[in-house]
């Protein structure tokens, strides 16, 4: 592992009090392990795990000498965690990552000391997934935990990876899986834990990450919006300025390179479609989408010259495999919710959100996904250490998380107009309770006739507000 403070500090709290938790009387004790995205967790966690194994091996005050280890995670992130980690131990050989193909599945198998089996949260989630089904073989993933702990007195070290990811609709099922599963202890990691009142917890400040130049100086949102020379509706407009700030960064990325700061970095724009709580495109998905594409392409950005990639549940194009080198020729991401968890791309720096119009709740979560600095390290030019982020929601239905008040920035130019009259308005007061002031009174409709006949001369003769000459004449 890179001798990286923050990191180093973290594996030896994390292994303390995991070693200090499986020495206490029942299963289920908790410890949460939160750390920003981009600072390594699974890193840190395979570290730890390694190093929780030597220890109960050497530790005379060790309650166990071994253990067997369950990684659980969403989606298919358990399948980035796996071959992470079995390339990770190919070369000490401490622990050895399975998947549930990989056990023995007779009426005797159980997980083996040593061993990290790797599950798939959508796997387990329902009584119905043969990973967990009872079967005549006694093979399930339940039969098999049970035979580690029970009949072989193996303790089960459980991580839950993206522990936020379990909560909301998903709580009451977490709950079941893990009270069937019963391990010793449960490691719980994310950026974002939800877990109240765990019993341990190791927490690593955003700060000392970004002290040690892995992740961005802050996130700005919502850059220097100009709408003086709009370039077509709101959503156009909003492309026109992600791709602007694309191109500026492409050049300051080259000029760092010219330098000698650097590898030569090609800067990612990631665009995501509006309802990312499902992978299947809604109408107004489709809609967008065609309007994007169609945008980019008046720009010269097209997935047939290799700077468009799409990235959506039924739709991925060809030029995916390599879009993580710091040096691919793609500048355009579009996709859905695919990528919110788990995908590694440093050189993303740009994020172009568009969401219906509703509150919104932006976190460093949120725009995890640009955090990463590609090389590791800040640049002197401070627009390199910075993401960026455009959205098509106005600022007064955005809500900045308070954890991340002081890394997430909303950006918002004001300027005054010229020629302006100051504006002066009577302050009124109502004894009438609000309930009662959000509806017209009787007395309203005779006011109003008042007001047109003295404001306009309009008497009961006129059937319409308006005549047709005094609508379409020239002037005001």
């Amino acid at each position: 592992m890179k001798q990286i403070q923050y990191q180093q500090k973290a594996v030896a709290d994390l292994v303390e009090k995991t070693i200090s938790l499986l020495g206490l009387s029942g299963n289920r004790h908790t410890l949460v392990f939160k750390a920003p995205t981009g600072s390594g967790k699974t890193v840190m966690a395979s570290e730890m795990l390694s190093r929780v194994n030597e220890e109960l091996k050497e530790r005379g005050d060790a309650p166990y000498t071994e253990a067997a280890y369950i990684w659980i995670a969403p989606n298919k992130l358990h399948e980035q965690s796996y071959f992470k980690m079995k390339n990770y131990f190919t070369e000490n050989c401490v622990l050895r990552p399975v998947i549930y193909d990989e056990l023995d599945h007779s009426a005797d198998g159980y997980i083996k000391p040593g061993e990290i089996l790797f599950v798939n949260w959508e796997s387990v989630n329902k009584d119905k997934n043969i990973m967990v089904k009872d079967t005549e073989n006694s093979c399930s993933l339940y039969d098999i935990t049970t035979r580690t702990q029970e009949e072989n007195g193996i303790p089960i070290i459980l991580v839950i990876d993206e522990e936020h990811q379990f909560g909301g609709r998903q709580a009451k099922r977490s709950q079941v899986v893990l009270n069937n599963i019963n391990p010793k202890v449960e490691i719980r990691i994310s950026a974002t834990p939800i877990t109240g009142n765990p019993e341990e917890m190791v927490n690593v400040p955003r700060e000392k990450v970004i002290q040690e130049e892995m992740i961005k100086e802050n996130v700005v949102l919502n850059p220097a919006l100009d709408f003086k020379n709009p370039h077509g509706n709101l959503n156009q407009h909003l492309i026109w300025l992600a791709l602007e700030k694309r191109n500026e960064l492409a050049k300051a990325y080259e000029e760092a390179h010219n330098r000698g700061e650097g590898k030569y970095i090609n800067p990612l724009l990631l665009i995501q479609l509006p309802n990312d709580d499902s992978e299947r495109l809604t109408p107004e998905d489709t809609k967008i989408k065609e309007e994007i594409i169609s945008t980019l392409q008046a720009y010269g950005i097209t997935v047939e010259n290799g700077k468009l990639a799409i990235w959506l549940s039924n739709e991925k194009t060809d030029n995916l495999e390599n879009i993580t080198d710091l040096n691919d020729p793609t500048e355009v991401l579009l996709f859905k919710q695919a990528i919110a968890l788990g995908w590694d791309c440093p050189r993303a720096a740009v994020l172009l959100i568009f969401r219906e119009i509703r509150s919104f709740s932006f976190s460093a979560q949120t725009v995890g996904r640009i955090l990463r600095m590609p090389e590791q390290k800040f640049y002197t030019d401070s627009r390199l250490n910075q993401g960026y982020v455009f959205t098509n929601l106005s600022k007064d239905i955005i809500e900045i998380v308070k954890d991340d008040m002081d890394y997430l920035s909303a950006y918002m130019v004001a300027t005054r107009r010229a020629n302006l009259q100051n504006v002066k308005l009577n302050s009124e007061y109502s004894e009438r309770l609000s309930q009662d002031r959000n509806r017209l009174g009787v007395d309203f409709k005779d006011v109003l006739k008042e007001t047109f006949i003295s404001e306009w001369g309009l008497d009961g003769g006129y059937r319409n507000l308006f005549t047709e000459e005094m609508l379409f004449e020239d002037g005001d």
